[in-house]
């Protein structure tokens, strides 16, 4: 018998941390949200000069950028232009980070493959950022 089709939607509700401040996200396929198995997806928003830092995971990730303008970070000094209607696949091990430098929100859709975020083990270059209550550890 094949799992049920499931659909969740966005909500109001934004989950939120000191250590980023200007950074919020949602889950949307997550175990305990949804019945899945192997992935894993949600939404990330920036308020205007807010910045998820560079970081690494050993899981692959794919941004979808929904909403607004952004620098994509892969490198300390190594920055990308995306902007809604752009993906962006992101291979394991890869440094990467992304920072809202316009005066609008941007948002994109995160993509793992793992039955929940909470899998993910961020690794911040800059160590103040790499506690257990980060918000990338989303």
């Amino acid at each position: 018998m094949s799992p049920d089709i499931q659909i969740t939607q966005k909500s109001d509700a934004w989950d939120m941390s000191d250590l980023h401040p200007g950074l919020r996200w949602q889950f949307s396929v997550n175990d305990g949200i949804t019945d899945s198995n192997g992935l894993s997806c949600g939404y990330l928003q920036l308020d205007p000069g807010a910045e998820l830092p560079l970081h690494y995971h050993k899981e692959q990730e794919i941004y979808i950028i929904t909403q607004g303008n952004a620098e994509l970070l892969t490198g300390e000094h190594t920055v990308r232009a995306v902007s809604a209607g752009d993906t962006v696949y992101i291979p394991e091990h890869s440094w990467h980070g992304i920072k809202n430098s316009s005066q609008s929100l941007v948002e994109f859709i995160w993509i793992f493959p793992t039955d929940t975020w909470q899998e993910v083990q961020y690794m911040f270059a800059d160590d103040r950022f790499n506690h257990a209550d980060a918000p990338c550890d989303a």
